[in-house]
């Protein structure tokens, strides 16, 4: 299925005169050109500059940035690490020490970037020649005899210079020489010569910006259709005017080579599907396919939006919603998904229809940009499996429920997850139950749509709380200091000691700490699930952090940034913030680097969301009341926190396995079957009679409803149950009870006597019982 080729404009006019006609009142000039050479400083078009200072060449060797290893390894502020080429020669040919240090003080200026160094005698204004000195100063000091610079520093005079700058562009150094140059050019300029005899200034002055471009970007549409060149160059203003991320050349270079061997007189000729399909045949290796169709779905989207734009439509009745335009009130500004596609929905009606449904449940706030971008892929894909199958979608009437049931058998051959499929099924549902409670399709059949029960149910799962023994691996402080950037250490080491979601995270204000009365610090959040602001207190390790990272971040922006954890890069202003997939990408590569392994010795892989499950989990193991669970999680619901009781519950339950024996009032041992049919039973026992009476040294092993015969007379009551952790507490009653034996035989107390000896002897069995089961403990261990 293709999306409809451009029919016409308002107004009108043909397509092919008006479309272009809008491009070029929307492009500015300096983007209407056949070869585009992006300014030095565009963080989008150019990217990082080197970082030797003055040097205008590309940063492209990303290899010293953020991956760097050991003393070589950046941050990423101001693109530290990120060298021209010439630059990465000049570094490894000084043996290649520590980067930062290296370009501070022995990088050194390239000549073929017509960079010179200034004369090195105080308050001298002209560029060196040899000798870091001009030539007048280089004279003199040749005949004081060459003595040291620094001496000569002292008897060196001033020389005359003119008020007219070096002819070459970019150069402040004044001219000396009668063909404009300053002394450094001059030089320059008579090497060159040696090996192109006659060259006059102008050559070289063009000599030298070839030697500049050799590593700056370029974007070359030179021999593409006017239209089509046009929409390229949109795509570049768009790019360089949203200061993100940045556009590859080579990539470009690619999709122009592709549009030029397709043919099209604009990349809206076809749809999407006829694209995505020369793209696989074009690239069959899917990480080469990658980038070029991005970046040629990045135009077409630049286009579209122009088109829907210049319409003077209402924003409602555009085939491409851009979700920065829905969202007014910036309720969904964390989420990922930036625009909602309805082109590659057909027919007309079904479109439409569509079109009615998402705004319906945008504007009532029951659905995000992001969960209708889902809902309307299911919607197109349910479109091109009736084209595939020649079902003709005239009309409403025609979604029979004849017609969904042959569709939901061929979801469950689809070759994706299960829960895809139950989404595939739930969206088309839910689309089609709204439009009929609304009518808004007249004609659509009462029957059509999903009964209880045909889609299977999402499988709910339990909390996947990372184990201890992996835990302890990951918060010692040389661990955490082995991520790659103060960024992802602070972003880290919030998510493991809170346990907050991980977009509440990453989109923290830049000073999210609030204090008490008794300066306690807390961390103050924005839930964006539930949309409402949240507090929990917060450690002083956590505390110390978070200052550091507001620092970094000071130093590194222009101005203080809106947001604590910044993206590190295509981030000139810092208003970017870090991504979720950046986070869990570099958990994976910390995971690896610091060869993190579970108690059996195999790799374990940690996200992000894990972190959160663990907070909650340790909490309920630890005793703390579910309410105040819910609280530091801010759930919504106790039901959602209850899932972490249940985690408690088993905990209990594998210790009461691990300890399978108990011990009664006659030392007798009781044994228990974990894995037999009464082990749930027998559970459900232990449970009852641990809420039914606490006792200070073992257990009631009556069920609930039964009626103890025996109050206070626990260690004579054949119900009595006991286990090893009680064992201190036994000793101690055994010493009380023969102290007060021995008092009533001095006192000739007999009836205190005949009390008290049942209780010795029981105490005695079950000391003895309980250190046999310790020594049988020891010796298996």
């Amino acid at each position: 299925m293709s999306a409809h080729p451009l029919v016409g404009l308002p107004g009108g006019q043909p397509a092919s005169v008006g479309w272009e006609t809008m491009l070029r009142a929307a492009v500015r000039a300096e983007f209407q050109v056949d070869v585009y050479r992006p300014l030095p400083g565009d963080p989008a078009l150019y990217g990082p500059t080197c970082a030797v200072s003055g040097c205008p060449g590309r940063g492209v060797n990303r290899s010293l940035g953020l991956k760097a290893k050991g003393k070589n390894r950046s941050t990423g502020a101001h693109h530290r690490g990120y060298l021209c080429l010439a630059h990465v020669q000049m570094w490894r040919s000084d043996g290649e020490p520590e980067i930062n240090w290296w370009v501070r003080h022995c990088a050194r200026a390239l000549r073929t970037q017509s960079i010179r160094d200034p004369c090195k005698v105080d308050g001298c204004p002209r560029s060196a020649l040899t000798q870091d000195l001009c030539g007048a100063h280089r004279h003199q000091w040749q005949r004081a005899g060459q003595p040291p610079l620094d001496a000569f520093q002292q008897i060196a005079r001033p020389t005359k210079t003119v008020a007219r700058r070096c002819i070459v562009p970019g150069c402040a150094f004044p001219r000396v020489a009668r063909a404009g140059f300053c002394d450094g050019h001059a030089g320059a300029y008579r090497n060159v010569r040696y090996s192109h005899p006659g060259m006059a200034p102008e050559d070289y002055l063009e000599h030298l910006r070839r030697a500049r471009a050799i590593t700056a970007p370029r974007y070359d549409m030179r021999d593409l259709p006017p239209v089509v060149a046009l929409e390229m160059a949109l795509a570049l203003q768009c790019r360089h005017d949203a200061r993100r991320t940045q556009m590859q050349p080579l990539t470009f270079g690619q999709v122009a080579r592709w549009a030029r061997e397709e043919g099209v007189g604009s990349m809206l000729d076809r749809g999407e599907t006829h694209w995505l399909a020369r793209a696989q045949e074009r690239f069959p290796n899917a990480k080469h396919r990658a980038n070029p169709l991005a970046l040629l779905r990045y135009i077409r989207q630049c286009s579209l939006q122009l088109r829907e734009q210049s319409s003077g439509q209402e924003l409602w009745e555009w085939d491409t919603w851009p979700a920065d335009r829905i969202d007014v009130d910036g309720r969904w500004a964390h989420q990922r998904q930036r625009r909602i596609y309805f082109s590659e929905i057909d027919p007309l009606w079904l479109r439409d229809l569509a079109k009615r449904w998402a705004r319906w449940r945008l504007t009532a706030a029951t659905k995000s940009p992001a969960s209708i971008s889902v809902s309307t892929a299911s919607i197109r894909r349910f479109c091109r499996w009736a084209e595939d199958h020649h079902i003709a979608l005239t009309a409403p009437a025609a979604i029979t429920r004849e017609l969904l049931e042959r569709y939901r058998a061929d979801v469950f051959t689809l070759d994706v997850s299960q829960s895809r499929k139950t989404g595939l099924l739930t969206d088309l549902k839910v689309f089609l139950d709204d439009a009929r409670l609304h009518d808004w399709a007249p004609g659509l059949p009462l029957n059509a749509t999903y009964c209880r029960g045909e889609i299977p149910r999402k499988t709910q799962t339990l909390p996947r709380f990372i184990d201890e023994f992996v835990m302890g691996q990951l918060e010692r402080d040389e661990t955490i200091a082995r991520l790659p950037d103060l960024t992802t250490q602070t972003a880290v080491l919030i998510l493991m000691e809170t346990g907050l979601r991980s977009v509440d995270c990453l989109f923290l204000p830049f000073d999210p700490i609030t204090v008490d009365q008794a300066g306690a610090p807390y961390l103050r959040f924005y839930n964006h699930k539930l949309s409402r602001e949240a507090i929990i207190p917060i450690s002083e390790r956590l505390t110390a952090q978070i200052r550091r990272q507001q620092h970094d971040v000071t130093e590194r922006f222009s101005r203080t940034p809106s947001i604590l954890l910044p993206r590190v890069r295509a981030n000139p202003d810092g208003e970017v913030a870090f991504s979720w997939a950046t986070l869990n990408s570099r958990l994976r590569r910390w995971l690896a680097d610091c060869d993190v392994r579970d108690a059996t010795g195999r790799r374990v892989r940690v996200t992000a969301h894990q972190f959160r499950h663990t907070v909650g989990t340790r909490m309920i193991n630890n005793e703390v009341a579910i309410d105040t669970v819910q609280r530091m999680l801010d759930h919504a619901s106790p039901e959602m926190t209850a899932r972490y009781a249940t985690i408690k519950d088993q905990t209990l339950r594998r210790e009461w396995e691990r300890y399978q024996q108990r011990i009664n009032v006659q030392g007798e041992v009781i044994h228990l079957t974990p894995d037999g049919p009464m082990s749930d039973a027998e559970w459900a026992k232990e449970n009852l009679a641990r809420a039914k009476q606490t006792l200070p040294n073992g257990y009631c092993g009556l069920p609930l409803q039964q009626t103890c015969p025996h109050p206070n007379a626990c260690l004579t009551c054949p119900s009595f149950l006991t286990i090893a952790e009680f064992l201190p507490l036994h000793r101690q009653q055994l010493a009380r009870t023969e102290q007060l034996i021995s008092q009533a035989e001095a006192d000739g107390r007999q009836r205190l006597i005949d009390m008290n000896t049942p209780v010795r002897l029981n105490l005695l069995r079950i000391i003895d019982g309980l250190e046999a089961l310790e020594e049988a403990g020891d010796d298996a261990a």
